[in-house]
């Protein structure tokens, strides 16, 4: 009874999302947005555009490796890594495991483990000896305690996937949190560690049972919506029929969870998620981004057969010994996409990341699959600001290749308000601000500029904040102040209803933000 009623709480809070959506009288109310930060990955504020102006998705930038699989309990089936900054270092946690695929059948070489490293900056990982469990594994103990397994354990160490939780009220036992489980399981389990190395489990049994669970599952607490948000791999039809989608689950108490509910992406076309990467982007958490891996089943053509990595293709499709599951032309990229409910995501179909030049060898499924957790590096530029950095895959099924790169990307810059040099404008929605002073983060060309207008509700300038007050901003900043006649100081329109709209040429703006400060 008590699922069958959490299922209706579920199904009401879904229908009032889409009934506040659709109400016309809602949709008229102006955005609160107070201080926070406002990207443009998804068109909730947006207006109209016009000129030649348009959203850009932007791509990450490769960088050095990170770390490799090389250790006896990894192997070529490692990975479903999660990063967490945590004061002065950054946690990794990720699954150490191994297949075989030649010769066939494929097969598991060994258990899965989950294992740890470490990092001051990011940048340069290490891998500590724990001293927590045996390997390899033995009825009397009798393997080694150096090495960095943190957890082993049951089904949960497929896809074990922690985070920091942030919850005011949150135990401090339980400052670490994870779920982790299979449909061998029966589901996701919970658990729990005060220090981030040391883990316990949280509960009995399994807390959501419905999902096929076999990818990485991620949670976290959602402090726009006092909730802790659940994203589970979930099929269209039910556990492992129809489409690889995502299905989101909730929880008050991170004890009792609703069941998942499948996400819905409007005006993109059906496409194959697997795994989903979706947390509160932290320089706006009020926005949710995900990163998902697109699995895209193609026909084993000739040309397929000549892309490499060639020779592990051919081990793979004789490892699967006539399996129907797949033809071995699998591939898998990385994509994005955005939300303010949990439930509805703006997804940009063109890939985030795409696998690369052929002679790189990640045209295979299984490379390219994104880590968990968005993390600030520092920029290999002098004097120049933070960069953000993540981690892909790559090298998957080889054991020689299988590592972990990080990727940069600039700060807040995922997509962008782009246009050419003949220029292009955006109109915001009418919105309501806290703050003295418009940041914005942009960069335009030596010929390019930006100039913002601020106008009342019904679309009229405001008198010192027109256009032709603007003063014209060129050049490359992730904090620059926009001014009108010299003048920065928008104190005096807080809490009037507003519309901006940024006049750009030949340049980018990523973020607009009204701070306090």
């Amino acid at each position: 009874m008590a699922a069958l009623k959490l299922r209706w709480i579920c199904l009401l809070f879904l229908a009032g999302a889409h009934l506040a959506a659709a109400t016309p009288s809602a949709a008229a109310e102006p955005a609160e947005i107070g201080s926070r930060r406002e990207l443009f990955v998804e068109e909730s504020l947006i207006e109209q555009l016009s000129g030649k102006a348009e959203l850009r998705l932007h791509h990450p930038t490769p960088r050095e490796v990170a770390i490799t699989f090389e250790l006896p309990w990894e192997g070529n089936a490692s990975g479903y890594a999660t990063v967490i900054p945590d004061g002065d270092r950054y946690r990794m946690y990720y699954r150490g495991h191994r297949y075989i695929i030649d010769p066939p059948p494929l097969r598991q070489a060994q258990a899965e483990v989950v294992c740890y490293a470490e990092s001051p900056d990011g940048i340069h990982w290490v891998k500590p000896k724990l001293g927590l469990f045996d390997w390899p594994p033995t009825m009397n103990n009798t393997g080694s305690k150096e090495n960095n397994i943190l957890w082993r354990g049951g089904y949960e160490t497929h896809n074990f996937a922690p985070f920091k939780d942030s919850n005011p009220d949150c135990p401090p036992d339980q400052l670490f949190k994870a779920v982790g489980g299979t449909t061998s399981s029966k589901g996701l389990l919970t658990f729990k560690s005060a220090d981030g190395i040391h883990w316990s489990k949280l509960s009995e049994g399994p807390v959501v049972t419905q999902g096929a669970f076999d990818s990485h599952n991620t949670v976290f607490w959602d402090a726009a919506h006092r909730r802790y948000s659940m994203y589970v791999r979930y099929f269209s039809e039910g556990e492992f029929r129809g489409i690889r989608s995502i299905g989101m689950a909730y929880s008050r108490d991170f004890t009792t969870w609703s069941e998942p509910v499948g996400l819905s992406y409007p005006n993109s076309p059906p496409q194959q998620m697997y795994t989903n990467q979706i947390a509160p982007y932290y320089r706006a958490p009020h926005l949710l981004l995900g990163f998902p891996t697109r699995f895209v089943s193609r026909p084993l053509s000739d040309h397929a057969k000549r892309l490499e990595p060639v020779k592990t293709r051919s081990q793979f499709i004789a490892s699967l010994q006539g399996s129907n599951a797949y033809s071995g032309a699998e591939v898998t990229d990385g994509v994005f996409m955005a939300s303010r409910n949990g439930l509805s995501f703006r997804r940009w179909d063109e890939a985030f990341l795409r696998p690369g030049p052929q002679g790189e060898g990640r045209w295979i499924y299984g490379d390219n699959y994104q880590s968990y957790g968005l993390f600030e590096t520092k920029s290999a530029t002098p004097n120049c600001p933070n960069d953000l950095s993540m981690h892909f895959n790559e090298g998957s099924w080889r054991d020689d290749l299988h590592r972990v790169r990080r990727y940069t990307l600039r700060l807040d810059g995922f997509v962008s308000l782009n246009a050419p040099l003949a220029g292009g404008e955006l109109l915001t929605k009418p919105l309501k601000f806290l703050g003295k002073r418009l940041s914005l983060n942009y960069a335009t060309s030596a010929a390019g500029s930006l100039r913002v207008e601020i106008q009342d509700s019904e679309g009229s300038p405001i008198p010192g904040y027109s256009l032709a007050d603007a003063d014209e901003l060129f050049g490359d900043s992730i904090d620059e102040t926009a001014r009108w006649n010299g003048r920065s100081d928008v104190g005096e329109l807080v809490g009037r209803v507003v519309r901006l709209k940024f006049v750009l040429a030949d340049g980018d703006l990523y973020s607009y933000q009204f701070p306090k400060d």
